[in-house]
């Protein structure tokens, strides 16, 4: 037993002098093993970068690219809301003298573009036509305008950049890939946040190749599809669907045509479709627009109603009537469209008007009835599209009093008083009828779950 305690006692006496001698790295051992410990499981708990690759239908050249993207990378000197209003937003503040001839802007301070050089007044290098630019100082500049122009407030919200991508947004341009002067792909990565995706971008031509790219596992992503065709059949994919307050699908009429240059005409084709869309589209502006009136006739189906006025003709009344000879029509289309222009000969058919489809890649040619889908200005002027002076009004539709409501509503600064002149405008434009208006449309973002 003596012994037994012996060994204890120097074994005892060993460990305390073996601890006096090393307990600093023992301890300090200790300390650094929970450091390391907290420390892996924080850096665990770190997001993980992630790159979206989305794929989007189209061919832009590097100042075309969509604006979605546009104002990830950039500014504008201002901005507008879902309404139509205007804020500032590179812009601190902004007067409008020489009763609407002149904008000075007064632009924020310690502002950055993305290669740390401060924003100046002299970096605006916006352009327009009969617009002299005047630079103040560094935080002052003026556009002098020939004419008034009300929408210029909107037109400034374009996003600035310097040579090639480089802005003041959140995401940064690293990488462009081009095919001639066209872009063929775009990475964007976050600048501040980053727990913000890595982005990028892929441009196919067609749905068929953009939704073949996302079959292949080019892109994890897509967005703005119309058709989704057999994608809706696949495991494991999510398609998210997007009505677009911003665009509207019509018919535009030729009325340069013998049978549709008459109103008549034209709204008994409007009467005689039966507009079964959720999204219906009733004026040519968006339905979120401050100047948006929803107080127009909406052209519900009716047949009776339609099978007068195709009797009837736009003449002084004292003439003789004559009965409206349109037997048949020829409805042109993109493919995209091709299941709305199905429905639509079958309405027009059963109404005994005969309906041939053509279906074309330019939707800029020659018609007679055109089904198409038009992208809706932020701002409520529609001078570009139904002025009878624009190449852009493809119905060739011709009115004195639209033309001078058309030129009002650009030179009116006053909110109030430009929303009596588009509500005006709509009624009548929907009373004239050189487009049937139809539904918002709505596009698809598919994605792999």
């Amino acid at each position: 037993m003596k012994r037994f305690f012996r060994k204890f006692r120097f074994y005892r006496n060993l460990g305390r002098a073996f601890w006096q001698k090393r307990k600093k790295i023992f301890i300090l051992g200790f300390l650094l093993g929970i450091i390391c410990f907290f420390s892996f499981y924080k850096l665990l708990s770190l997001p993980q970068e992630t790159t979206q690759e989305i794929g989007l239908v189209g061919k832009y050249k590097t100042r075309e690219i969509p604006l979605e993207i546009q104002q990830l990378i950039s500014n504008g000197l201002t901005k507008v809301t879902e309404d139509g209003s205007v804020e500032p937003d590179l812009a601190a503040s902004w007067e409008i003298e020489n009763e609407g001839k002149e904008y000075i802007f007064e632009l924020k301070e310690n502002l950055f573009w993305q290669d740390r050089e401060p924003l100046k007044a002299q970096d605006i290098t916006l352009k327009f036509s009969d617009v002299t630019k005047t630079i103040i100082d560094d935080y002052h500049i003026k556009f002098q305008l020939k004419e008034p122009f009300s929408p210029f407030l909107t037109v400034v919200s374009k996003p600035l950049f310097k040579t090639g991508l480089l802005g003041t947004g959140d995401y940064k341009v690293t990488k462009i890939k081009k095919n001639g002067e066209i872009v063929e792909s775009l990475v964007l990565v976050p600048i501040n946040d980053k727990e913000k995706p890595t982005l990028v971008y892929k441009f196919y031509p067609t749905e068929e190749a953009a939704r073949s790219g996302f079959k292949l596992g080019e892109v994890n992503i897509l967005k703005e599809i119309v058709r989704v065709e057999d994608l809706s059949s696949w495991e494991k994919i999510k398609i998210s669907p997007e009505v677009k307050y911003n665009r509207f699908v019509a018919i535009f009429f030729n009325t340069n045509d013998p049978y549709l240059g008459n109103k008549s005409t034209r709204q008994a084709l409007a009467y005689a479709i039966k507009k079964d869309w959720e999204e219906r589209a009733l004026t040519p502006l968006n339905l979120s627009s401050w100047a948006y009136n929803n107080q127009v006739k909406p052209y519900n189906y009716d047949t009776e109603n339609a099978k007068k006025l195709l009797e009837t003709t736009n003449g002084d009344e004292e003439e003789e009537i004559e009965k409206q000879e349109l037997e048949e029509i020829e409805l042109t289309t993109l493919s995209s469209l091709l299941p709305v222009a199905e429905e639509i000969k079958k309405d027009w058919e059963e109404f005994g008007i005969s309906t041939k489809i053509k279906v074309i890649n330019n939707p800029y040619a020659d018609f007679q009835a055109l089904l198409a889908t038009q992208e809706i200005p932020s701002d409520p002027d529609q001078y570009l599209f139904w002025h009878s002076t624009q190449a852009n009004n493809i119905s060739k539709y011709k009115s004195p009093k639209i033309d001078k409501l058309l030129e009002d509503g650009r030179k009116t600064l006053d909110k109030t008083e430009r929303k009596e002149i588009y509500f005006d405008f709509q009624k009548s434009i929907v009373e004239e009828s050189p487009a049937v208006f139809l539904f918002h449309p709505t596009v698809y973002t598919i994605s792999k779950d």
